[in-house]
Protein backbone atom coordinates (compact mmCIF):
# COMPACT_ATOMS: atom_id res chain seq x y z
CA UNK A 1 0.00 0.00 0.00
CA UNK A 2 1.26 3.61 -0.86
CA UNK A 3 2.61 5.04 2.51
CA UNK A 4 0.27 7.41 3.91
CA UNK A 5 1.30 10.81 5.33
CA UNK A 6 1.66 10.54 8.99
CA UNK A 7 1.28 14.57 9.65
CA UNK A 8 -1.09 16.34 7.39
CA UNK A 9 -2.03 20.33 8.43
CA UNK A 10 -4.92 22.22 6.77
CA UNK A 11 -2.49 23.29 4.24
CA UNK A 12 -1.98 19.69 3.01
CA UNK A 13 -5.84 18.20 1.69
CA UNK A 14 -4.79 19.18 -1.50
CA UNK A 15 -2.37 16.45 -1.50
CA UNK A 16 -4.84 14.27 0.81
CA UNK A 17 -7.52 14.62 -2.27
CA UNK A 18 -5.40 14.88 -5.26
CA UNK A 19 -3.19 11.74 -4.63
CA UNK A 20 -3.59 9.88 -1.28
CA UNK A 21 -7.30 8.67 -1.99
CA UNK A 22 -5.79 6.16 -4.21
CA UNK A 23 -4.00 4.69 -1.58
CA UNK A 24 -7.08 4.12 0.37
CA UNK A 25 -9.43 3.27 -2.24
CA UNK A 26 -11.62 0.33 -1.35
CA UNK A 27 -11.27 -2.70 -2.88
CA UNK A 28 -14.56 -3.68 -4.11
CA UNK A 29 -16.42 -6.31 -2.32
CA UNK A 30 -18.27 -8.86 -4.26
CA UNK A 31 -21.42 -11.13 -3.20
CA UNK A 32 -18.78 -14.05 -2.58
CA UNK A 33 -17.36 -11.91 -0.07
CA UNK A 34 -13.82 -11.91 -2.62
CA UNK A 35 -12.54 -8.23 -3.31
CA UNK A 36 -10.94 -8.03 -6.89
CA UNK A 37 -7.61 -6.98 -8.31
CA UNK A 38 -6.94 -3.69 -8.87
CA UNK A 39 -4.17 -4.06 -11.70
CA UNK A 40 -6.50 -2.45 -14.56
CA UNK A 41 -5.64 1.57 -15.58
CA UNK A 42 -7.81 3.88 -13.61
CA UNK A 43 -9.34 6.06 -16.61
CA UNK A 44 -8.44 5.90 -20.32
CA UNK A 45 -6.27 8.55 -20.36
CA UNK A 46 -4.70 8.36 -23.72
CA UNK A 47 -5.31 4.43 -24.17
CA UNK A 48 -8.00 3.69 -26.03
CA UNK A 49 -10.70 1.35 -24.19
CA UNK A 50 -9.83 -2.58 -24.21
CA UNK A 51 -13.08 -4.49 -23.18
CA UNK A 52 -10.44 -7.33 -21.83
CA UNK A 53 -8.87 -5.07 -19.47
CA UNK A 54 -11.16 -2.15 -19.14
CA UNK A 55 -10.50 1.47 -17.37
CA UNK A 56 -11.63 1.56 -13.44
CA UNK A 57 -13.06 4.78 -13.86
CA UNK A 58 -15.14 5.94 -17.61
CA UNK A 59 -14.83 9.83 -17.56
CA UNK A 60 -18.36 11.19 -18.96
CA UNK A 61 -18.89 14.75 -19.46
CA UNK A 62 -22.61 15.41 -18.64
CA UNK A 63 -24.63 18.02 -19.36
CA UNK A 64 -25.62 19.75 -16.66
CA UNK A 65 -29.46 20.33 -16.74
CA UNK A 66 -32.76 20.04 -15.40
CA UNK A 67 -33.46 17.31 -18.04
CA UNK A 68 -30.02 15.71 -18.62
CA UNK A 69 -28.06 15.72 -14.74
CA UNK A 70 -29.16 17.26 -11.98
CA UNK A 71 -29.38 16.47 -8.21
CA UNK A 72 -32.18 16.01 -5.52
CA UNK A 73 -32.47 14.76 -1.98
CA UNK A 74 -28.49 14.22 -2.52
CA UNK A 75 -28.91 11.87 -5.00
CA UNK A 76 -28.17 12.36 -9.30
CA UNK A 77 -30.87 12.02 -11.67
CA UNK A 78 -32.16 12.91 -15.32
CA UNK A 79 -32.11 10.77 -18.43
CA UNK A 80 -28.18 11.09 -19.19
CA UNK A 81 -27.87 9.78 -15.54
CA UNK A 82 -30.60 6.94 -16.48
CA UNK A 83 -28.60 5.91 -19.22
CA UNK A 84 -25.59 6.08 -18.46
CA UNK A 85 -26.27 4.08 -15.10
CA UNK A 86 -27.52 1.18 -17.99
CA UNK A 87 -24.48 1.68 -19.64
CA UNK A 88 -22.41 0.38 -16.23
CA UNK A 89 -24.17 -1.99 -15.99
CA UNK A 90 -23.47 -2.59 -19.69
CA UNK A 91 -19.56 -2.66 -19.21
CA UNK A 92 -19.83 -4.58 -16.35
CA UNK A 93 -22.03 -7.58 -17.79
CA UNK A 94 -19.16 -9.77 -18.44
CA UNK A 95 -16.99 -8.86 -15.61
CA UNK A 96 -15.34 -11.86 -13.43
CA UNK A 97 -15.09 -12.03 -9.97
CA UNK A 98 -11.33 -11.41 -10.20
CA UNK A 99 -11.38 -8.07 -11.44
CA UNK A 100 -12.51 -4.65 -10.54
CA UNK A 101 -15.61 -2.86 -11.79
CA UNK A 102 -15.56 -0.37 -14.39
CA UNK A 103 -17.55 2.85 -12.54
CA UNK A 104 -19.00 5.93 -14.61
CA UNK A 105 -17.33 8.82 -13.05
CA UNK A 106 -19.98 12.29 -13.97
CA UNK A 107 -18.09 15.51 -14.87
CA UNK A 108 -21.20 17.70 -15.26
CA UNK A 109 -20.50 20.71 -17.90
CA UNK A 110 -22.48 23.49 -19.43
CA UNK A 111 -23.98 22.19 -22.58
CA UNK A 112 -21.77 24.26 -24.37
CA UNK A 113 -19.09 22.66 -23.00
CA UNK A 114 -18.86 19.21 -24.03
CA UNK A 115 -17.28 19.34 -27.21
CA UNK A 116 -14.37 21.74 -26.18
CA UNK A 117 -14.06 19.43 -22.81
CA UNK A 118 -14.19 16.43 -24.56
CA UNK A 119 -11.16 17.57 -26.90
CA UNK A 120 -9.29 19.15 -24.20
CA UNK A 121 -9.16 15.20 -22.85
CA UNK A 122 -11.23 16.15 -20.04
CA UNK A 123 -13.38 13.15 -20.53
CA UNK A 124 -13.61 10.12 -22.40
CA UNK A 125 -17.63 10.14 -23.36
CA UNK A 126 -19.55 13.58 -23.93
CA UNK A 127 -23.62 12.91 -23.48
CA UNK A 128 -26.54 15.83 -22.92
CA UNK A 129 -29.12 14.98 -25.02
CA UNK A 130 -26.31 16.58 -28.18
CA UNK A 131 -28.04 16.58 -31.59
CA UNK A 132 -25.74 15.60 -34.58
CA UNK A 133 -24.71 18.77 -35.95
CA UNK A 134 -22.81 18.50 -39.28
CA UNK A 135 -19.23 19.94 -39.05
CA UNK A 136 -18.96 18.68 -35.64
CA UNK A 137 -18.62 15.36 -36.64
CA UNK A 138 -15.37 16.60 -38.29
CA UNK A 139 -13.79 16.85 -34.12
CA UNK A 140 -15.45 14.25 -32.72
CA UNK A 141 -17.05 10.68 -33.38
CA UNK A 142 -20.34 10.60 -32.52
CA UNK A 143 -21.86 6.89 -31.27
CA UNK A 144 -24.95 5.30 -33.44
CA UNK A 145 -27.95 7.52 -32.35
CA UNK A 146 -29.86 6.57 -29.30
CA UNK A 147 -32.81 8.95 -30.12
CA UNK A 148 -34.24 10.08 -33.36
CA UNK A 149 -36.00 13.32 -32.31
CA UNK A 150 -37.52 16.69 -33.34
CA UNK A 151 -37.41 21.04 -32.79
CA UNK A 152 -40.25 22.35 -32.49
CA UNK A 153 -42.29 25.66 -31.30
CA UNK A 154 -43.46 25.83 -27.89
CA UNK A 155 -45.34 28.47 -26.70
CA UNK A 156 -48.47 29.18 -24.25
CA UNK A 157 -51.77 26.61 -24.89
CA UNK A 158 -54.18 30.22 -24.46
CA UNK A 159 -51.98 31.72 -27.27
CA UNK A 160 -52.52 31.19 -31.07
CA UNK A 161 -51.46 28.35 -32.85
CA UNK A 162 -48.39 28.41 -34.96
CA UNK A 163 -48.44 25.69 -37.52
CA UNK A 164 -44.74 26.35 -38.53
CA UNK A 165 -41.59 28.23 -38.37
CA UNK A 166 -43.24 30.72 -41.11
CA UNK A 167 -46.02 31.00 -39.36
CA UNK A 168 -43.38 33.43 -36.70
CA UNK A 169 -43.67 36.81 -38.51
CA UNK A 170 -42.35 39.25 -36.57
CA UNK A 171 -42.51 37.04 -33.40
CA UNK A 172 -39.26 36.36 -32.31
CA UNK A 173 -38.04 33.00 -30.93
CA UNK A 174 -36.62 33.11 -27.44
CA UNK A 175 -33.53 30.78 -27.01
CA UNK A 176 -31.17 30.13 -24.05
CA UNK A 177 -27.68 31.26 -25.06
CA UNK A 178 -26.01 28.13 -24.37
CA UNK A 179 -28.79 25.85 -26.22
CA UNK A 180 -28.06 23.11 -28.95
CA UNK A 181 -31.63 25.21 -30.03
CA UNK A 182 -29.33 27.82 -31.25
CA UNK A 183 -27.34 24.99 -33.45
CA UNK A 184 -30.98 23.56 -34.72
CA UNK A 185 -32.18 27.25 -34.97
CA UNK A 186 -29.09 28.59 -37.39
CA UNK A 187 -29.79 26.31 -40.52
CA UNK A 188 -33.42 28.07 -40.39
CA UNK A 189 -33.64 31.25 -42.36
CA UNK A 190 -35.33 34.12 -41.23
CA UNK A 191 -35.97 33.29 -37.93
CA UNK A 192 -35.61 36.63 -35.33
CA UNK A 193 -33.89 35.30 -31.94
CA UNK A 194 -34.28 36.88 -29.03
CA UNK A 195 -32.03 36.09 -26.20
CA UNK A 196 -33.75 34.45 -23.06
CA UNK A 197 -32.73 36.09 -19.95
CA UNK A 198 -28.91 35.78 -18.34
CA UNK A 199 -28.52 32.07 -17.23
CA UNK A 200 -31.84 30.55 -18.37
CA UNK A 201 -32.03 27.51 -19.43
CA UNK A 202 -34.79 25.46 -22.02
CA UNK A 203 -36.37 23.83 -19.15
CA UNK A 204 -36.49 27.29 -17.14
CA UNK A 205 -38.14 28.85 -19.91
CA UNK A 206 -40.73 26.12 -20.45
CA UNK A 207 -41.63 26.75 -16.74
CA UNK A 208 -41.60 30.48 -17.44
CA UNK A 209 -44.32 29.72 -20.56
CA UNK A 210 -46.19 27.30 -18.62
CA UNK A 211 -46.71 30.51 -16.03
CA UNK A 212 -48.29 32.76 -18.59
CA UNK A 213 -44.83 34.47 -20.44
CA UNK A 214 -45.71 35.44 -24.43
CA UNK A 215 -42.56 34.07 -25.21
CA UNK A 216 -42.04 31.74 -28.57
CA UNK A 217 -39.30 29.23 -27.84
CA UNK A 218 -37.88 26.05 -29.88
CA UNK A 219 -37.41 22.87 -27.69
CA UNK A 220 -37.12 19.31 -28.69
CA UNK A 221 -39.89 16.86 -28.83
CA UNK A 222 -37.93 14.34 -26.70
CA UNK A 223 -37.80 17.28 -23.96
CA UNK A 224 -40.98 18.58 -24.70
CA UNK A 225 -42.82 14.96 -23.60
CA UNK A 226 -40.52 14.83 -20.89
CA UNK A 227 -42.27 17.77 -18.75
CA UNK A 228 -45.74 17.66 -20.59
CA UNK A 229 -46.96 16.31 -17.15
CA UNK A 230 -45.38 18.62 -14.99
CA UNK A 231 -45.74 22.05 -17.15
CA UNK A 232 -49.43 20.88 -18.80
CA UNK A 233 -50.01 24.61 -20.30
CA UNK A 234 -47.51 24.29 -23.01
CA UNK A 235 -48.41 23.19 -26.48
CA UNK A 236 -46.04 21.91 -28.80
CA UNK A 237 -46.24 23.78 -32.37
CA UNK A 238 -45.09 23.36 -36.29
CA UNK A 239 -41.88 21.40 -36.17
CA UNK A 240 -38.99 21.99 -38.22
CA UNK A 241 -38.66 19.45 -41.07
CA UNK A 242 -36.99 16.30 -40.79
CA UNK A 243 -35.60 13.81 -37.23
CA UNK A 244 -32.37 15.31 -36.07
CA UNK A 245 -30.25 12.27 -34.46
CA UNK A 246 -29.31 12.35 -30.76
CA UNK A 247 -26.26 10.64 -29.85
CA UNK A 248 -23.32 10.61 -27.39
CA UNK A 249 -19.82 11.81 -28.43
CA UNK A 250 -16.46 10.32 -28.04
CA UNK A 251 -13.01 11.59 -29.25
CA UNK A 252 -11.38 9.90 -32.20
CA UNK A 253 -8.65 8.30 -30.68
CA UNK A 254 -10.90 5.71 -28.95
CA UNK A 255 -12.31 3.62 -31.63
CA UNK A 256 -12.90 0.85 -29.44
CA UNK A 257 -14.60 2.82 -26.76
CA UNK A 258 -16.65 3.58 -29.61
CA UNK A 259 -17.44 0.56 -31.17
CA UNK A 260 -18.23 -0.18 -27.37
CA UNK A 261 -20.88 2.52 -27.10
CA UNK A 262 -22.14 1.29 -30.07
CA UNK A 263 -22.67 -2.26 -29.04
CA UNK A 264 -24.73 -1.03 -25.97
CA UNK A 265 -27.16 1.50 -28.08
CA UNK A 266 -27.97 -1.48 -30.63
CA UNK A 267 -28.38 -3.54 -27.58
CA UNK A 268 -30.69 -1.32 -25.71
CA UNK A 269 -33.12 -1.63 -29.31
CA UNK A 270 -34.11 2.20 -29.18
CA UNK A 271 -35.77 2.04 -25.68
CA UNK A 272 -32.69 3.58 -23.67
CA UNK A 273 -34.33 6.91 -23.91
CA UNK A 274 -38.08 6.42 -23.20
CA UNK A 275 -37.05 3.85 -20.37
CA UNK A 276 -34.63 7.29 -19.12
CA UNK A 277 -37.57 9.90 -19.59
CA UNK A 278 -40.17 7.11 -17.77
CA UNK A 279 -37.37 6.94 -14.89
CA UNK A 280 -36.83 10.66 -14.53
CA UNK A 281 -39.98 12.64 -14.51
CA UNK A 282 -40.80 12.16 -11.12
CA UNK A 283 -37.48 14.19 -10.13
CA UNK A 284 -37.72 17.01 -12.28
CA UNK A 285 -37.25 20.06 -10.31
CA UNK A 286 -40.58 22.75 -10.30
CA UNK A 287 -38.10 25.07 -11.52
CA UNK A 288 -36.86 23.87 -14.03
CA UNK A 289 -32.96 24.44 -13.01
CA UNK A 290 -30.37 22.16 -12.44
CA UNK A 291 -29.06 21.44 -8.91
CA UNK A 292 -25.46 20.31 -8.46
CA UNK A 293 -23.66 19.97 -4.99
CA UNK A 294 -20.81 21.93 -4.18
CA UNK A 295 -17.62 21.70 -2.82
CA UNK A 296 -17.13 21.82 0.82
CA UNK A 297 -15.33 24.94 1.70
CA UNK A 298 -16.16 25.01 5.40
CA UNK A 299 -14.20 22.46 8.03
CA UNK A 300 -12.01 21.73 5.78
CA UNK A 301 -8.98 22.32 8.41
CA UNK A 302 -10.22 19.58 10.69
CA UNK A 303 -11.10 17.25 7.62
CA UNK A 304 -7.23 17.90 6.77
CA UNK A 305 -6.41 16.91 10.41
CA UNK A 306 -8.06 13.84 10.23
CA UNK A 307 -7.37 13.02 6.89
CA UNK A 308 -4.27 10.62 7.88
CA UNK A 309 -6.51 8.67 10.73
CA UNK A 310 -9.66 8.09 8.06
CA UNK A 311 -7.17 6.63 5.47
CA UNK A 312 -5.13 4.71 7.45
CA UNK A 313 -8.43 3.24 8.89
CA UNK A 314 -10.48 3.08 5.64
CA UNK A 315 -7.61 1.32 3.89
CA UNK A 316 -7.63 -1.50 7.01
CA UNK A 317 -11.44 -1.70 6.22
CA UNK A 318 -11.68 -2.25 2.29
CA UNK A 319 -13.29 1.43 2.91
CA UNK A 320 -13.30 4.96 1.30
CA UNK A 321 -12.13 7.57 3.63
CA UNK A 322 -13.82 9.92 1.81
CA UNK A 323 -17.43 7.97 2.80
CA UNK A 324 -15.83 7.89 6.42
CA UNK A 325 -15.11 11.31 6.45
CA UNK A 326 -18.75 12.29 4.61
CA UNK A 327 -20.83 10.34 7.46
CA UNK A 328 -18.17 12.16 10.16
CA UNK A 329 -19.18 15.47 8.99
CA UNK A 330 -23.04 14.76 9.13
CA UNK A 331 -22.56 13.23 12.67
CA UNK A 332 -20.42 15.89 14.33
CA UNK A 333 -19.09 17.98 11.54
CA UNK A 334 -15.86 16.57 12.67
CA UNK A 335 -15.82 17.79 16.33
CA UNK A 336 -15.90 14.68 18.59
CA UNK A 337 -19.03 15.10 20.89
CA UNK A 338 -17.97 12.72 23.72
CA UNK A 339 -20.98 10.79 25.32
CA UNK A 340 -19.93 7.61 27.66
CA UNK A 341 -23.63 6.12 27.35
CA UNK A 342 -24.50 7.22 24.30
CA UNK A 343 -23.14 7.72 20.64
CA UNK A 344 -19.97 9.14 21.00
CA UNK A 345 -17.32 10.79 18.84
CA UNK A 346 -16.40 12.11 15.51
CA UNK A 347 -18.92 9.18 13.90
CA UNK A 348 -21.28 9.06 17.13
CA UNK A 349 -21.10 5.48 17.54
CA UNK A 350 -22.67 3.60 20.30
CA UNK A 351 -19.93 2.22 23.13
CA UNK A 352 -22.13 -1.11 22.66
CA UNK A 353 -21.85 -1.27 18.81
CA UNK A 354 -17.89 -0.26 19.06
CA UNK A 355 -17.27 -3.33 21.71
CA UNK A 356 -18.95 -5.73 19.24
CA UNK A 357 -16.89 -4.64 16.07
CA UNK A 358 -13.79 -5.13 18.93
CA UNK A 359 -12.87 -1.77 20.09
CA UNK A 360 -12.40 -0.97 23.28
CA UNK A 361 -12.27 2.36 23.54
CA UNK A 362 -14.47 4.39 21.25
CA UNK A 363 -14.16 7.61 22.09
CA UNK A 364 -10.71 8.09 21.32
CA UNK A 365 -10.31 9.67 17.81
CA UNK A 366 -8.74 6.28 15.90
CA UNK A 367 -10.78 3.84 18.06
CA UNK A 368 -14.32 5.94 16.96
CA UNK A 369 -13.81 5.87 13.54
CA UNK A 370 -12.23 1.89 13.74
CA UNK A 371 -15.45 1.43 14.88
CA UNK A 372 -17.57 2.53 12.71
CA UNK A 373 -14.93 1.39 9.35
CA UNK A 374 -15.94 -1.89 10.93
CA UNK A 375 -19.49 -1.85 11.55
CA UNK A 376 -19.67 0.09 8.14
CA UNK A 377 -17.83 -2.91 6.53
CA UNK A 378 -20.03 -5.17 8.36
CA UNK A 379 -22.85 -3.47 6.97
CA UNK A 380 -21.57 -3.59 2.93
CA UNK A 381 -21.40 -7.23 3.41
CA UNK A 382 -25.00 -7.92 4.46
CA UNK A 383 -26.34 -5.35 1.85
CA UNK A 384 -23.53 -7.02 -1.35
CA UNK A 385 -26.11 -9.19 -3.25
CA UNK A 386 -25.74 -9.28 -6.88
CA UNK A 387 -29.71 -8.41 -6.90
CA UNK A 388 -28.93 -4.78 -5.24
CA UNK A 389 -27.36 -1.82 -7.62
CA UNK A 390 -24.22 -0.71 -5.76
CA UNK A 391 -25.85 2.85 -5.11
CA UNK A 392 -28.34 0.91 -3.50
CA UNK A 393 -26.13 -0.81 -1.27
CA UNK A 394 -24.53 2.47 -0.65
CA UNK A 395 -28.24 3.86 0.66
CA UNK A 396 -28.49 1.02 2.71
CA UNK A 397 -25.83 1.23 4.46
CA UNK A 398 -25.95 5.00 5.58
CA UNK A 399 -29.84 3.68 6.68
CA UNK A 400 -28.55 1.26 8.65
CA UNK A 401 -25.79 3.28 10.04
CA UNK A 402 -28.81 5.62 11.38
CA UNK A 403 -31.33 3.34 12.22
CA UNK A 404 -29.99 0.16 12.76
CA UNK A 405 -29.87 -2.95 10.08
CA UNK A 406 -32.75 -4.76 11.85
CA UNK A 407 -34.97 -1.62 11.11
CA UNK A 408 -33.70 -1.35 7.68
CA UNK A 409 -34.04 -5.03 6.89
CA UNK A 410 -37.82 -5.00 8.37
CA UNK A 411 -38.29 -2.12 5.88
CA UNK A 412 -37.38 -4.19 3.06
CA UNK A 413 -39.56 -6.83 3.91
CA UNK A 414 -42.43 -4.33 4.65
CA UNK A 415 -41.48 -2.76 0.91
CA UNK A 416 -41.88 -6.24 -0.67
CA UNK A 417 -45.00 -7.44 0.83
CA UNK A 418 -46.78 -3.54 -0.89
CA UNK A 419 -45.44 -4.59 -3.90
CA UNK A 420 -42.21 -2.37 -4.06
CA UNK A 421 -38.72 -3.22 -5.02
CA UNK A 422 -37.03 -4.31 -1.42
CA UNK A 423 -33.54 -4.32 -3.89
CA UNK A 424 -34.02 -0.86 -4.36
CA UNK A 425 -33.96 2.54 -1.91
CA UNK A 426 -35.44 5.63 -3.79
CA UNK A 427 -39.28 5.16 -4.77
CA UNK A 428 -39.24 2.15 -2.89
CA UNK A 429 -37.73 1.06 0.61
CA UNK A 430 -37.21 5.01 0.67
CA UNK A 431 -41.37 5.26 0.55
CA UNK A 432 -41.81 2.86 3.97
CA UNK A 433 -38.94 4.77 5.63
CA UNK A 434 -41.18 7.85 5.30
CA UNK A 435 -43.84 6.02 7.32
CA UNK A 436 -42.38 3.89 10.08
CA UNK A 437 -39.26 6.24 10.68
CA UNK A 438 -39.16 9.67 9.53
CA UNK A 439 -38.55 12.18 7.31
CA UNK A 440 -35.19 12.38 9.32
CA UNK A 441 -33.79 9.07 8.08
CA UNK A 442 -34.61 10.25 4.43
CA UNK A 443 -32.61 13.46 5.16
CA UNK A 444 -29.82 11.74 6.74
CA UNK A 445 -29.03 9.51 3.73
CA UNK A 446 -29.31 12.03 1.17
CA UNK A 447 -27.62 14.25 3.72
CA UNK A 448 -24.75 12.00 3.89
CA UNK A 449 -24.69 11.00 0.28
CA UNK A 450 -24.32 15.14 -0.62
CA UNK A 451 -21.01 15.46 1.43
CA UNK A 452 -19.30 12.35 -0.27
CA UNK A 453 -20.26 13.31 -3.75
CA UNK A 454 -19.01 16.95 -3.06
CA UNK A 455 -15.55 15.01 -1.71
CA UNK A 456 -15.38 13.22 -4.63
CA UNK A 457 -15.65 16.36 -6.56
CA UNK A 458 -12.97 17.52 -4.43
CA UNK A 459 -10.89 14.56 -5.50
CA UNK A 460 -11.46 14.91 -9.19
CA UNK A 461 -10.59 18.36 -9.81
CA UNK A 462 -7.64 18.04 -7.61
CA UNK A 463 -8.70 20.64 -4.66
CA UNK A 464 -11.57 22.04 -3.14
CA UNK A 465 -13.09 25.12 -4.63
CA UNK A 466 -14.11 27.77 -2.15
CA UNK A 467 -17.59 28.68 -2.16
CA UNK A 468 -19.86 31.10 -0.32
CA UNK A 469 -22.27 29.26 1.07
CA UNK A 470 -21.19 26.00 2.16
CA UNK A 471 -22.95 22.69 1.94
CA UNK A 472 -21.55 22.08 5.90
CA UNK A 473 -23.01 25.55 6.95
CA UNK A 474 -26.54 24.61 5.71
CA UNK A 475 -26.68 21.51 7.14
Amino acid sequence: MRTIYSICMAGCLLLALATSVQAARPKVATADGEHPQLDAPTELADSDYDPANPPRRLRVLVAKGASTFFFRNGAPHGVEHAMLYQLELFLNRNRPASRAPTRVLYVPVEPGELIPALMEGRGDVAAGLMPVIPGVGQLVEYTEPYLSDRWCLVRHRSRPALPGLDALGDTPLTLPKASFARRVAAGEPGLRIMDAAEGASTESLLVSINGGSDAVTLASEYVFKLWQKRLPNLRQDGCIDGPVAVSWAVAPHHPQLLAELNRFVAAKGGKLATQAAAQTQRFLPADGRADLPESPSSGLDRLAVLAPVFQVVAAANDMDWLLLAAIGQRESKLNAVTRQNGPTGIMQVNPSTARKMGVKDPHGTEGNITAAARYLAYLRKMFTRSEIAEDDQLYFMLAAYNAGEGRVQQMRRQAAKEGLDPNRWGGNVEVVARRMVGQRLLDYVSSVNRFYLAYQASERDGAPKSRAASIAERD
